[in-house]
């Protein structure tokens, strides 16, 4: 069986294994608190956005296309538009030609999420889209995000990459690894500011004028877009500063402008997100009678793993000197081989398992019988989920977490908001939960930012949500839909966060038809025929296949 995390977008992975990086605080150029909301249209006077084509694809994640079928370079465009003394930024730009006889003149956009995702860096978004529904008879387009991985700059900062190992598989409280990451990410916010790197550029009305800004270049009357989590609000921003340039948008597991998914609103998602899967298994009678007390089993794990976490042997890359604990608590005994990393489980880790699991339905339906065999001290399962799904000890990759976190403590960090009502379920536990910490730092200046507009198009929009999506739950759909004046939401029954990535499922098939006739009536009929998940009740199978 593939690894679960492989069917993930990749920036989706990269949010949860990183550390953070919320970008600076006193501009240089005096772009601070109190820039206009649309920098391009307070200001004419930068450099003419352009696209510099390469011949052949410079990008080594495309080697797997036919080179015939490429279109590649960098969109060159302002740091800010309202500060062109800054420079400039390169943006990568990918187009994968449609392999039809007659092509049809609007192409689609993905536009992943993050922030700061870098779609050009990974081979199996060009595999997939080169032979995808929505490139069947159309051009497809895949771009990094400003700051992202490849683009000129990268807002990287290897401290964070390499402390994600050590603090994931260290015996950390919550409260001791959210410092760590905050102390870590605001030094390497400092070190952006004396690159002279300010906050401003970074966020999503800029990486919406970059849109607008490519498909002028690229001489394209109109285009689609296909967005999935944090890229929808790109999508939505793109649709507003560029109505005449945006035929239609598809856009999958929303973010609202309302919201502050990464801040205040976290815990409630999870919770929200956890109580979902629990409650579909109540829902189904061999589920509800093989775990009749879900909500008790998770309380106990939890309170179990909060007094004596519990050391296992865990898959990663080869690792020199790395040893196995001799027998405790369920680990395998003696010298652990290369590839094998020693992972101290808090109650914490084991929540934020759960996290990972519920991005895709195979391990939703796994999530049941993880909690019970746990709660009844046996470890295997947890041990090799930790391996499959859990990114954050087993991955090392590049990564420029700098943009996520500068658009994320730019566009949805406002103290006035803060602190807000909490959700104590959990302990209020978040994957993010670092973040209001980090953006409040007095030396990085955010919090005076304006806030997003308010959802307001006539641009026409298919929207889905995922059921078990305990990161843009539907409400976040349901804000954006209400200033929608030719939107269409879609409920996708078995899926959980980024729907899309069921690259050949039912939602794909409708999002494929909507592009083709966008004006017309969305059929949303399959996805009322989609059956709910089928719990897993036994991990033999799964454990004798991974052995």
């Amino acid at each position: 069986m593939p690894n679960p995390l492989s069917t993930w977008p990749a920036a989706l992975a990269a949010l949860a294994m990183t550390a953070t990086t919320p970008l600076l605080a006193g501009d240089p150029a005096g772009n601070g608190p109190g820039t206009p909301a649309h920098p391009a249209e307070a200001s004419t006077s930068a450099a003419t956005p352009r696209f510099e084509a390469i011949t052949p694809c410079p990008f080594e994640a495309a080697a797997g296309v036919d080179p015939e079928r490429l279109h590649c370079g960098h969109l060159v465009a302002p740091m800010d538009r309202s500060q062109p003394a800054l420079g400039e930024v390169r943006v990568p730009v990918a187009i994968i030609r449609t392999a039809s006889e007659t092509p049809k003149p609007d192409p689609v956009v993905f536009i992943a999420g993050g922030p700061g995702a870098a779609p050009v860096t990974s081979a199996r978004t060009f595999t997939l889209f080169s032979a995808h529904r929505f490139g069947q008879d159309r051009d497809v387009i895949l771009y990094t995000q400003r700051g992202g991985m490849g683009a000129v700059p990268e807002l990287r900062c290897d401290t964070l990459r390499d402390l994600r190992r050590r603090t994931y598989l260290a015996d950390q409280s919550l409260a001791e690894r959210d410092q760590a990451i905050t102390e870590t990410a605001v030094a390497c916010l400092n070190d952006l500011q004396a690159r002279g790197l300010p906050p401003g550029p970074w966020s999503t009305v800029e990486n919406a004028l970059d849109l607008r800004d490519l498909r002028r270049a690229l001489g394209i009357d109109e285009w689609n877009l296909a967005a999935v989590s944090y890229g929808t609000l790109i999508a939505l921003e793109t649709a507003r500063v560029d109505p005449e340039g945006v035929r239609a948008m598809v856009l999958d597991s929303l973010v609202s402008p309302e919201s502050d998914l990464f801040i205040g609103e976290a815990a409630r998602n999870f919770a929200d997100g956890i109580e979902r899967v629990f409650a579909a298994c109540e829902a189904d009678p061999a589920c509800a009678k093989r775990f009749p007390d879900l909500r008790g089993s998770l309380a106990r794990v939890v309170e179990r793993f909060r007094e004596a976490p519990v050391t296992l042997v865990i898959d990663g890359p080869p690792a020199a000197g790395n040893e196995a604990p001799a027998g405790t608590n369920g680990a395998t005994d003696g010298p652990a081989p290369a590839g094998t990393l020693d992972m101290v489980v808090n109650w914490h880790d084991f929540l934020g398992l759960l996290h990972w699991m519920t991005y895709n339905v195979t391990t939703v339906s796994w999530m049941p019988l993880l909690v019970d065999e746990t709660d009844q001290g046996r470890y295997a399962f947890l041990q090799r989920l930790l391996s499959q799904v859990f990114p954050a000890p087993a991955l090392a990759e590049d990564d420029a977490a700098g943009a996520f976190f500068a658009v994320v403590c730019r566009d949805q960090y406002h103290p006035a908001g803060l602190p807000g009502p909490q959700d104590d379920r959990y302990d209020g536990y978040a994957m993010s939960g670092f973040m209001a910490s980090v953006c409040s730092d007095p030396d990085l200046g955010y919090g005076g930012f304006p806030r997003l507009d308010a959802v307001s198009l006539e641009t026409p929009t298919l929207l889905l949500a995922g059921r078990f999506d305990l990161i843009t739950p539907e409400r976040y759909a349901n804000q954006v839909l209400h200033g929608l004046s030719n939107g269409a939401l879609g409920r996708v029954a078995t899926f959980g966060h980024s729907t899309l990535s069921g690259y050949t499922a039912c939602q794909t098939d409708i999002a494929g038809a909507f592009f083709d006739a966008p004006e017309s009536e969305t059929d949303l009929g399959c996805l009322a025929e989609l059956r709910p998940p089928v719990f897993l009740n036994s991990a033999d199978a799964l454990l004798e296949h991974w052995r």
